[in-house]
């Protein structure tokens, strides 16, 4: 049987062994060197010419003096009665280094730092292991993140994202499976931007805002004016009343003045109301439809038929002048100057082709005019009196 202890080599007493007491104490002073164990440093390289006694050392590589060139790096090297004695750590030795302020852990091949406070923990995980690109993970159903009202602080509540500059990336992620379908934040630029991705490979811009002027593009690099639609598939915006009454607004947050309503009142079915409006009687409004590259296809403002399909009743487009004065109701077409009667044209009018046998009905309203091509005598415009249409040339009955 051995005369010392398995792990720190503590001297037993010996069967009718004289002097007892120098083994027991000698014992005793180790215990005391190695219980609550604290060393005066973990980094001195020089063997201290003063030690204190029952001050310790954790020697480093490369460590010299007359005692401590003959312990092994990585012992302790305690001061005991005008010498140094070495121990030799297990696994599992912890030491508090007093001028580092650290705890030390031995794993049976080194020394390694236990901070006493979370400053410069390479890594930290929660109910899962973080690693070297995540250096905090956290597996949890729900994180909290709270104002100070223990300092007690501010009661404000900032969370900071940082980048080094501005072709860098600062964002939040959003996956499903681990396999991103949202991205927002400021992608390789300085403007804020919102992506979306099916695949989690290929992400499509949403919306981009300015920093500089405020405006906000949807689909598009960037705006000109406060809201910009662009994209390739069709851009747009559809305001759709699905059977419910329903009423909103646009309000100028300064005046209180409304700037575009829709509106469907009560029981009048599926009913859409947009209007710009300025409210002070002087200021200019206008709905403005344009191409972003100038081409052969014009601007269109279609007016679709009822019945849910894809035809539409009216149609006005942005490649002919049309006027209409709202106080009288006259309305000019081809020219952009005021009108002077209900309908004023600038150029030809052409009017509805119609042979004597396929005449319409003239008693659907007097003052109307048609073209007749085979009326006897000749091609001739006929208008209705109410009752028949008659030749504008003679008043004669058209047969």
């Amino acid at each position: 049987m051995s005369n010392l202890s398995p792990r720190h080599a503590l001297p037993y007493l010996s069967p009718s062994q004289a002097q007892k007491h120098v083994t027991v104490n000698e014992s005793l002073r180790l215990v005391d060197a190695l219980l609550q164990c604290a060393v005066v440093s973990a980094t001195l390289g020089v063997e201290p010419a003063d030690p204190q006694d029952g001050e310790a050392w954790i020697l480093p590589a490369g460590r010299s003096g007359p005692s401590w060139d003959f312990i092994a790096p990585g012992n302790i090297a305690v001061w005991l009665d005008g010498q140094f004695t070495p121990i030799a750590p297990v696994p599992g030795f912890l030491a508090y280094v007093v001028d580092t302020g650290v705890f030390m852990l031995f794993d049976g091949t080194g020394w390694s730092a236990i901070p006493l406070s979370a400053d410069n923990v390479p890594s930290f995980g929660v109910n899962t292991a973080a690693d070297t690109t995540n250096r905090l993970s956290v597996k949890a159903d729900a994180e909290l993140l709270s104002h100070d009202d223990v300092t007690p602080g501010s009661g404000d509540a900032r969370k900071i994202i940082n980048k080094i500059d501005e072709a860098h990336t600062a964002s939040m992620v959003f996956q499903s499976g681990f396999s991103g379908r949202a991205e927002i934040g400021l992608l390789g630029d300085d403007q804020l931007a919102f992506k979306v991705s099916g695949d989690g490979g290929a992400f499509t811009e949403v919306l981009r805002a300015d920093t500089l002027t405020g405006h906000l593009a949807l689909q598009r690099a960037s705006a000109d004016r406060t809201l910009h639609l662009g994209g390739a598939n069709n851009p747009g915006i559809r305001l759709q009343e699905d059977g419910s009454d329903g009423y909103g607004e646009l309000v100028n947050a300064s005046s209180g003045q409304t700037l575009l309503s829709h509106f469907s009142p009560p029981g009048v079915g599926a009913l859409i109301d947009l209007a710009p409006m300025t409210g002070d009687g002087t200021s200019s409004a206008a709905f403005r439809f344009f191409r972003g590259t100038n081409t052969s296809h014009g601007c269109y403002l279609t007016i679709h038929a009822g019945d849910g399909t894809t035809a539409f009743n009216h149609q006005f487009s942005g490649k002919w002048d049309s006027y209409l004065q709202a106080t009288s109701g006259n309305m000019r077409i081809g020219s952009s100057a005021p009108p002077v009667c209900k309908l004023d044209v600038d150029g030809p009018v052409r009017v509805g082709s119609y042979n004597v046998a396929a005449l319409p009905a003239a008693s659907a309203g007097a003052g109307q005019i048609i073209y007749v091509p085979d009326e006897t005598g000749g091609a001739v415009l006929a208008f209705s009196d109410g009752a028949n249409w008659r030749r504008s040339t003679d008043r004669v009955v058209v047969t």
